[in-house]
Formats: structure tokens, C-alpha cells, sequence
């Protein structure tokens, strides 16, 4: 398991080489992930930070439609009458 300063040193690292951040952004980012039960750089920007400037679809429009939520919740309130 990582120590706290190894988790710093990789997530300082991952600000720098990764993603070019100055000391200011660094720290801001750093305070986020802190404040966000201490998760990593790498996670946060994985798993929140939407780039622009990816080819890749960020949303499939086929992934749970309204009308399958909306189908999924009167049968369970209504019990499929």
C-alpha cells in the first residue's frame, strides 16, 4: 500500500508530465482530490474531466434511453398493470 508521500509524488508527478499544470493549478487540483475523500489526480481526471478534443463518443445515446427509465420505474410503481 501506497504512503501518503508516495501518493503525493505520483499525483505531483501526473499534474507535471501528464497534464502541464503551473504550481497554482496544482495545488487547486491537489485540494479537489483532497477534499474528495483524498482520491488521486489521475482518478479525477479520468472519471470527471470531459476533454473536448477526443474523437471518442462521451455519451452513447442508446445507454439507458428516458423511455426504458421511464418504463422501468411505472412498472415498479404500478407493478406492470
Amino acid at each position: 500500500m501506497k504512503t501518503t508521500e508516495d501518493k503525493l509524488q505520483d499525483d505531483i508527478a501526473f499534474c507535471i508530465d501528464e497534464l502541464d499544470l503551473s504550481n497554482e493549478q496544482i495545488g487547486e487540483l491537489l485540494r479537489t482530490c483532497e477534499n474528495l475523500n483524498d482520491i488521486s489526480c489521475y482518478y479525477f481526471c479520468e472519471e470527471f474531466v470531459v476533454d473536448d478534443n477526443t474523437e471518442e463518443d462521451i455519451h452513447d445515446p442508446d445507454y439507458l434511453h428516458i423511455n426504458e427509465v421511464n418504463r422501468i420505474y411505472y412498472n415498479n410503481i404500478y407493478g406492470g398493470k
